[in-house]
């Protein structure tokens, strides 16, 4: 259980590392990618690079601690945390029209993925003793 827990962290990190990454220097085609409109205020930007950064982070410390998740277990907690926050988040996004189903299935369905193994891997007894 707890190699399944490594190479989950590791995968959400990877993930968050490459979505970061994509914020801070290809917004644009990011946007594109997900079916929202190219134009709009290029301040904007500044805005996903700061998103970009707040997903980088993150990304490269879970996947630190994915090395001994037990030593680290609020990485865990907090990846945890994260994937249901996103979760709720882009679904309240589509109930309120914000975006449509098409435009949030990637932030609905990986958060929704990574929630399930995280609670599934998640070292409930160790967690406890420890």
């Amino acid at each position: 259980m707890l190699k399944a827990l490594k190479v989950t962290m590791i995968v959400w990190g990877v993930l968050h590392i490459l979505m970061g990454l994509a914020f801070i220097f290809v917004p644009q085609q990011l946007g594109e990618m997900f079916g929202y409109a190219a134009e709009g205020p290029v301040h904007i930007l500044s805005f996903l690079a700061l998103l970009g950064v707040g997903m980088l982070v993150p990304g490269i410390f879970v996947m630190v601690a994915a090395r001994d998740p037990l030593k680290h277990i609020w990485w865990v907690k907090f990846a945890i945390l994260t994937a249901v926050l996103s979760l709720v988040v882009e679904l309240y996004s589509v109930i309120m029209g914000y975006v449509t189903f098409n435009q949030a299935s990637g932030g609905i369905i990986l958060p929704a993925v990574f929630t399930v193994a995280f609670l599934v891997f998640y070292p409930w007894r160790a967690a406890k003793e420890g």
